[in-house]
């Protein structure tokens, strides 16, 4: 497997950290207003998120007219100028987004953790269900044919007696990690140029793991680390050393 390091030039278009939580009994969203104040001066731009619930129902004369329920407010999205770093205050967590162009962990990770704290201060939750890191990347081809196993290590195999040229596809396998009690989603996609576009790969990771932790467990910090050198282990182990280098 290729040696993970830093890539200044990584391919990833968005970058995603995400703490579910159970949610305390009578959560005013509007709490998460009020925090919106500590943090103006990053993400001055503020979006609120209403919810609604649909259920569908099959009664002796067959399908009834669906019931629509609206939720409310269920949280804001807080955004920078550019609309590049999004953060969600929401009843079921926080999340923050980090959209193309990606700096580095070391400066999205301890940002991350600061708003968790203050989501922490104002949603008050009875604990934390799920933990995730994702990872979107997309990687450009040439305007060609090529070979795909010059750049993922697990391509698509096609049997040799057939012909080797293919159109879009998608694999998904999820990968475990028992040592870390963890798992992750991953996802390869040929996905072909339209209107004059290269053709590009996708490399989706979703790295989870699901637990019960107290909000302000000392371990939260280390958990969400090993989901990202997790992530690392299969985003280096999916690539070619060479189209490694292309984002040196």
């Amino acid at each position: 497997m290729p040696e993970p390091r830093h890539l200044p030039k990584a391919p990833i278009t968005e970058a995603i950290i995400d703490i579910r939580v159970k949610a305390r009994t009578g959560l005013d969203p509007s709490a998460f207003q009020r925090a919106h104040q500590e943090i103006a001066d990053r993400l001055p731009l503020q979006e609120e998120r209403k919810g609604g619930q649909v259920t569908f129902r099959i009664g002796s004369g067959g399908p009834l007219p669906p019931e629509v329920q609206d939720l409310g407010v269920q949280g804001y999205f807080f955004k920078s100028e550019d609309g590049k770093l999004i953060a969600q205050f929401r009843i079921d967590g926080f999340t923050l987004n980090r959209l193309k162009p990606y700096t580095s962990w070391d400066e999205l990770f301890p940002f991350a953790m600061d708003l968790w704290q203050l989501y922490v201060k104002r949603a008050e939750p009875e604990a934390v269900s799920r933990l995730a890191l994702r990872y979107i990347n997309h990687i450009s081809l040439p305007n060609e044919p090529v070979d795909l196993d010059d750049y993922l290590l697990a391509a698509p195999p096609i049997p040799k007696d057939l012909p080797q040229y293919i159109g879009p596809f998608q694999t998904r396998v999820t990968i475990h990690d028992p040592e870390g009690g963890c798992a992750a989603n991953v996802t390869q996609a040929f996905e072909p140029g339209s209107s004059g576009a290269a053709p590009s790969l996708l490399l989706d990771i979703d790295a989870f793991k699901v637990a019960t932790l107290p909000p302000e467990d000392p371990g939260l910090p280390a958990a969400l680390a090993h989901l990202h050198d997790f992530k690392n282990r299969i985003f280096f182990g999916m690539l070619s050393e060479s189209t490694l280098r292309f984002f040196e």
